[in-house]
């Protein structure tokens, strides 16, 4: 079987023809919150509601030709002390095999890739480089980061251009100081400091972000999670790492 689709989540359905009662209250208590943009109430009652995620399994699987349901499903597996990386990878391969118009799944199984025996080979270099081609500034970014840490001889060569394809892009730029840092720690700084600058409007003379906690809205998860893995969203804890690899 192609290495981009996986049959997990067709081993987790509760072949139900419909939703329970108990599952279709729980579905319309989540569609109120976001239609209410009430988001952090709808991050802690995904994160802390029993049987959530087979709920979000039972509703993908009525209708996977829907992505919403599949962006309320990955998105769930992403959260902060759930996040299950087989899962993710797992889901985002068969999200894309409904899906092949929609890159971000595959960009975020590229990510994770080696979960799930998803390993790179020909075919997978072949639909990335298609992609990076295809996809929006933000994926085919991602898709080159991904790229340039499971193709190592080529590191560079995807860093920059990933750089290329999203200029915003923070994470690249960080990542070709580190390689650079092995032999060139002049011009290492110089990409980390690139990078810093792209930070600039989010973080204070000391380190600090004053970005409120906007918690999780399903309509905008997928921009989130490339700002988050591009860097453009990152801890005061990696921010200050990197500035002070730059003194």
């Amino acid at each position: 079987m192609s290495q981009l689709k996986s049959s997990l989540i067709f081993d987790l359905y509760s072949g139900n023809q419909a939703l329970t009662s108990i599952q279709q209250t729980m579905l319309e208590q989540i569609e109120v919150l976001v239609h209410d943009k009430r988001f952090n109430e709808l991050e802690h009652f995904m994160r802390d509601t029993p049987d959530i995620e087979q709920l979000l399994i039972d509703h993908v699987m009525l209708d996977p030709t829907d992505s919403y349901r599949w962006d309320l499903l990955i998105s769930y597996e992403r959260m902060d002390r759930i996040e299950d990386y087989d899962r993710v990878n797992a889901f985002c391969r068969t999200a894309f095999s409904y899906h092949p118009d929609k890159p971000f799944y595959f960009a975020l199984a590229l990510y994770d890739i080696g979960w799930n025996d998803f390993e790179m080979d020909e075919e997978v270099i072949e639909v990335a480089n298609r992609l990076i081609e295809e996809a929006s500034a933000e994926v085919s970014a991602l898709i080159c980061l991904s790229m340039s840490k499971s193709l190592r001889h080529m590191e560079r060569e995807f860093l920059v251009k990933a750089i290329e394809r999203c200029p915003r892009a923070v994470q690249p730029n960080f990542s070709l100081g580190g390689y650079f840092m092995r032999h060139n720690t002049r011009l290492a700084k110089s990409y980390i400091e690139k990078g810093l600058v792209q930070l600039v409007l989010i973080f204070d003379d000391s380190g600090e972000t004053s970005k409120s906690v906007m918690g999780f809205n399903p309509h905008t998860w997928q921009r989130d999670v490339c700002n988050e893995l591009l860097g453009m969203d990152m801890s005061s804890a990696a921010y200050k790492k990197y500035k002070r690899m730059i003194k």
